[in-house]
């Protein structure tokens, strides 16, 4: 009985430990300001009358500052709002037929940010946490006729909301985006490509050599940092997978790792085949079809965690400044 006695309570005492026992993503956050307040340019510009809109200029250049020049010249093409024909062509864009019911279904996909603006400040205050030299953009939102999903410039984070209307947008098929793009252009998916494409700049590729281990580590620490900034979230928003393709992911680790090594492909430096590996794709080159795109990124990812689970006193900081992969290889002793 005596000996009963102890083992429970020595389990006990297991499950007391593991409880107690700190995540390497605990953070408190309360003292860490972010500030996100989304500016909702798209609003500004479809509410605006077309009559107005050269005396409007001055105020959104100093409402939206260099974003409303980045988003003019580089993202509708419509040219500096300094030069003399911007208003017509900025006039022509706002009232065109088709983009105005673009924007009507915006608005009500996206009736308001409050969400989003939540879930990017949470996320931002962690950031802070883990990078306090970091700055913090400021966040925009507008309507870009269906290019670019995420515009990033210094200090700056734009969000294309008409990128994020829904798997099933009418809009997206009749311009034929492919069905593995479709999939994660829904309105969830925006915090984590929001963060991962601010990290992406933030912390630029540098290695020895441009390989493809080192590339696949690389895009691993990335995807760590949404791990660490969205410790709640699903692997499959963090990675665009579905429940299928990421299940797929965790029973083929072992065949895919083994595939690399068997092809010598692990320090390949051909530029296609990196790509192949770390670009969105409708499943990743080498492996079945049934594999998502990035399949690779997920192993790399896998990676970085066995290199952290090892190294416990290596801070986030730390590893984003480690430009040594072969040495993250090596230390993470990784088997799938």
């Amino acid at each position: 009985m005596r000996n009963v006695f102890l083992i429970v309570i020595s389990l006990l005492l297991m499950i007391s430990f593991s409880c107690s026992k700190k995540s390497r993503f605990d953070a408190d956050v309360s003292s860490v300001d972010a500030n996100i307040e989304i500016k909702r340019l798209e609003m500004d510009l479809f509410t605006m009358d077309p009559s107005e809109i050269m005396q409007k200029i001055p105020d959104l250049i100093e409402k939206y500052g260099d974003f409303f020049e980045l988003y003019s010249t580089a993202v509708i093409n419509v040219g500096s709002p300094y030069e003399k024909l911007y208003a017509d062509n900025l006039s022509v864009f706002i009232t065109d037929y088709t983009m105005n019911n673009v924007y009507k279904e915006t608005q009500k996909v996206f009736p308001d940010l409050e969400g989003l603006q939540k879930s990017l400040n949470t996320a931002f205050k962690r950031y802070k946490y883990f990078f306090p030299d970091k700055q913090v953009p400021a966040v925009y939102t507008y309507m870009g006729g269906f290019n670019q999903s995420i515009v990033i410039a210094d200090s700056i984070l734009a969000i294309g909301l008409d990128k994020y209307l829904g798997r099933n947008c009418e809009y997206y098929t009749r311009l034929a985006f492919e069905k593995y793009l479709q999939q994660n252009m829904y309105p969830e998916k925006i915090p984590s490509d929001a963060i991962r494409s601010w990290a992406l700049t933030e912390f630029e590729y540098k290695a020895e050599s441009d390989n493809l281990i080192n590339n696949l580590l690389y895009h691993g620490k990335l995807q760590y940092i949404l791990d660490a900034v969205y410790p709640e979230m699903h692997d499959t928003l963090k990675f665009g997978f579905t429940a299928e393709q990421l299940l797929w992911c965790q029973r083929n680790e072992k065949p895919m790792w083994d595939y690399l090594i068997e092809e010598k492909l692990l320090f390949s430096t051909d530029y296609m085949t990196i790509n192949k590996h770390i670009n969105p794709a409708p499943f990743t080159s080498g492996y079945p079809s049934e594999s998502p795109g990035r399949a690779s990124v997920w192993l790399g990812r896998e990676i970085i965690k066995a290199y952290m689970d090892r190294n416990p006193n290596i801070s986030l900081y730390d590893l984003m400044n480690e430009f040594d992969y072969q040495k993250i290889l090596s230390e993470s002793r990784y088997e799938p």
